[in-house]
């Protein structure tokens, strides 16, 4: 217990396991390069459109298949084989210029970061818990806006050199693994745990959790909304502003300042739960609200557009770490990949989701070419789940109340 105490409490410790966040966004770091390679490659607006979206489908898949794998070549290996995929897989397209090669190695490189995806979450349950968990699942929400900004940055910059260079910017999953291997030590509480006993989560030892809480499903279904709330909100800004100005608008900054301000939102988490508890919940989504509403009538507005459009971040970074706190307490310690896996594969959805459901909106209220009303509607609807997830915990107050534990 001692030396596990000294593991929780070691900076390099956590670092490692940070790390692990920092490229776990990087599929859309070589975004700004896509119309070289179109040029380059002589491709369709499809074709190289494919090369950003189906790691994500790769990404999906080995997410849903992270719990059993780990169960089969161990979570440390799942990590190192996910890393060393993701730093080899990533540079392929920097040493060719066949596209279906660089096809292929965008899928590996989408694997590569679902082997790890949900792993950056539970491990943080593994070794830390009650306000430290807290915390540092918030400040993980973070690293990955860091990690996003600072690899799409690079890339820019590698831009100057060719349309490959980019690419060598994978190159940086090769000191996450070090750090991950050097400074996180092979004690892993989960693996050592019955089900009824905390492990280093944040789990009641008194509480015996035998099956999966149906609130899971719930919460998966709710990261699916509010993440295409989100980047429904990304892809319209800046049509949204060139409507106001009545010119083109480089949306770049602003894009830039709402990173920071979600990154924020994740940095300040463990801070606001320490405050609000589970009720954090209701504050996220007031605020996720609010800047639906002002973006909604912004109108002629840019100044309140801006704002309501740099809002947005902030909240979402609030409630997903919150998501993943209340993880332990609504499943089994051995299923809390599985559980996490779940969340994941929510946040992948509501990106999948986005503009299938944008347009299914627009057609179905009649907003038609007016790109900002149906941000009402999803104000409204964070304002009504905040309301029906108050009624339902006034109607079912209990001891095993995720608010009491987590």
């Amino acid at each position: 217990m001692n030396q596990m105490k000294k593991i929780t409490n070691n900076l390099l410790t956590t670092v490692g396991i940070l790390s692990i966040s920092f490229i776990t966004t990087s599929t859309y770091a070589i975004n700004g390069t896509l119309p070289l390679i179109r040029a380059e490659l002589k491709l369709t607006q499809p074709q190289v459109e494919t090369l950003v979206t189906i790691p994500s489908f790769a990404l999906a898949l080995l997410v849903l298949f992270s719990s059993p794998l780990c169960k089969w070549i161990g979570e440390r290996a799942t990590v190192n084989t996910g890393l060393t995929i993701i730093g080899l897989a990533g540079i392929i397209p920097a040493f060719t210029k066949n596209y279906l090669l660089i096809l292929a190695a965008r899928v590996l490189l989408g694997a590569g970061i679902g082997m790890i995806n949900s792993l950056a979450v539970s491990l943080i349950s593994a070794y830390f818990k009650d306000q430290k968990a807290a915390a540092l699942l918030g400040f993980r929400a973070s690293i990955e806006q860091i990690g996003q900004a600072i690899l799409t940055f690079a890339a820019g910059l590698l831009m100057s050199f060719s349309w490959q260079t980019p690419f060598l910017v994978y190159l940086v999953a090769l000191p996450i693994l070090f750090l991950f291997n050097f400074f996180v030590p092979k004690e892993h509480a989960v693996k050592e745990i019955k089900p009824d006993y905390d492990g280093g989560s944040r789990i009641d030892p008194h509480n015996k959790i035998t099956k999966i809480s149906p609130l899971v499903w719930l919460l998966a279904a709710l990261m699916a909304l509010l993440v295409a709330d989100y980047i429904g909100m990304q892809v319209r800004f800046a049509q949204m502003a060139t409507n106001i100005i009545g010119k083109d608008y480089n949306a770049s900054p602003i894009m830039s300042a709402m990173l920071i301000v979600a990154m924020l939102g994740g940095m300040f988490f463990g801070r606001f739960y320490s405050w609000m508890r589970f009720k954090l919940i209701y504050f996220a989504l007031i605020l996720f609200a609010i800047s639906n509403f002002i973006v909604t009538n912004a109108h002629h507005n840019l100044i309140s557009l801006i704002f309501g459009f740099l809002l947005i971040g902030f909240p979402l970074q609030l409630i997903s770490p919150l998501a993943f706190h209340l993880l332990p307490n609504l499943a089994p310690s051995d299923k809390q990949t599985f559980v996490t896996s779940v969340i994941l594969i929510g946040f992948n959805i509501g990106v999948f989701i986005e503009p299938y459901l944008f347009i299914l909106l627009d057609k179905f209220l009649g907003i038609g070419n007016q790109l900002s009303a149906v941000f009402y509607y999803f104000g409204w609807a964070c304002l009504l789940i905040a309301l029906l997830i108050a009624l339902v915990r006034l109607a079912k107050r209990h001891p095993k109340d995720p608010e009491k534990h987590a």
